[in-house]
């Protein structure tokens, strides 16, 4: 009997072992780029990921801080990330092979599973500079956005297109928040919902003016760069900003490659929208009320994901044909 237990006991721990091994051959981990932590949409992108590791258990995703949009789109056209954070200029870039960044050279092997955010492009200059439109800007020490970001790739052709041409000084976000507060240049570049956190220090540090573009000026740079559009930036988001400011806009989103099922992009949507749905609105409260269904079909100009498709057309979405992948499956 007491050796029929030990016998006993050493199947049970094989079977342990051969059960962790299986358990763990079977969970996919991933590193998930993000945006730089100083970002407001950073708390976004930690909790969706806890979302994901939440609801669909046989991933295990860890956020990384990233460079930024650009970035993490080379990367996941590198194949070192799976699953990042996006942005929709860079996107339609990215896919069409256009813009400056990724001219000539198109990558279509990765989908949008969705757009959470809509991101102004807030242009801050010091109230103290006496710059007073994006004209005077001109010559003037100024960060066009954090380096590798997408509002700086915007921010370049923009200014391009207006014949506007600062003394740019290109430099992560941090350290064009410390030029600013030293007086080093007039201005910086942020992209995100306002009141954004980055934005809300540079005027803590120095007060800002946000710069809004004129109609006739706005019209230009929507042809010029078809992929961005226009959003105001409300009065009184930030101290001292006392009217609204008309802004270049963009959309937050996220991209995958394309080694993600259509049941698996499904699973990650329904995560979001609807069981791990408090989550991230309680981490991320500015962006809560979001109809991010809506919001992914006025902002994408690629294809989504398959399984993002199935999941909106199961829940009575019109999804525009421009935006079904070859591979989407019809369900019944």
């Amino acid at each position: 009997m007491k050796r029929m237990s030990k016998k006993l006991v050493a199947v049970l721990l094989v079977t342990l072992m051969i059960f962790s091994a299986v358990s763990a051959m079977a969970t996919t981990y991933l590193t998930m780029a993000a945006v730089a932590s100083s970002s407001g949409l950073f708390p976004y992108i930690v909790s969706i990921g806890k979302v994901l590791n939440t609801y669909c258990p046989d991933y295990s995703i860890t956020v990384s801080e990233s460079g930024g949009n650009v970035d993490n789109t080379k990367r996941l056209r590198a194949g070192e990330v799976k699953i990042a954070n996006s942005i929709s200029n860079t996107d339609f870039e990215s896919y069409t092979g256009t813009g400056t960044t990724f001219n000539g050279d198109p990558f279509q092997d990765f989908r949008i599973l969705w757009y959470y955010e809509k991101s102004p492009i807030q242009i801050c200059v010091a109230q103290d500079s006496g710059i007073e439109t994006i004209y005077d800007l001109d010559g003037k020490s100024f960060n066009p956005g954090g380096t590798g970001t997408a509002a700086s790739v915007v921010i370049h052709a923009a200014f391009d297109a207006l014949g506007i041409h600062p003394n740019y000084f290109e430099a992560g976000q941090a350290d064009a928040a410390d030029a600013y507060a030293n007086r080093q240049i007039v201005g910086a570049v942020k992209t995100g919902p306002s009141p954004d956190s980055y934005v809300m220090q540079l005027n803590s540090s120095r007060p800002i003016r946000i710069l809004s573009i004129s109609d006739e000026d706005m019209a230009k740079i929507l042809e010029a760069i078809p992929s961005v559009k226009s959003a105001v930036v409300p009065a009184n988001s930030y101290e001292g900003v006392d009217y609204d400011a008309q802004c270049i806009s963009t959309y937050q989103g996220i991209q995958v490659s394309m080694d993600f099922t259509q049941e698996e992009g499904y699973a990650f949507f329904k995560a979001m929208w609807e069981d791990g749905k408090e989550i991230w609105q309680n981490a991320y409260p500015v962006g809560a009320g979001n109809d991010v269904p809506a919001m992914t079909l006025q902002a994408a100009s690629t294809p989504l994901h398959a399984g993002t498709v199935q999941y909106l057309v199961e829940h009575g979405y019109e999804v525009p044909e421009a935006l079904i992948p070859a591979e989407y499956v019809p369900v019944n």
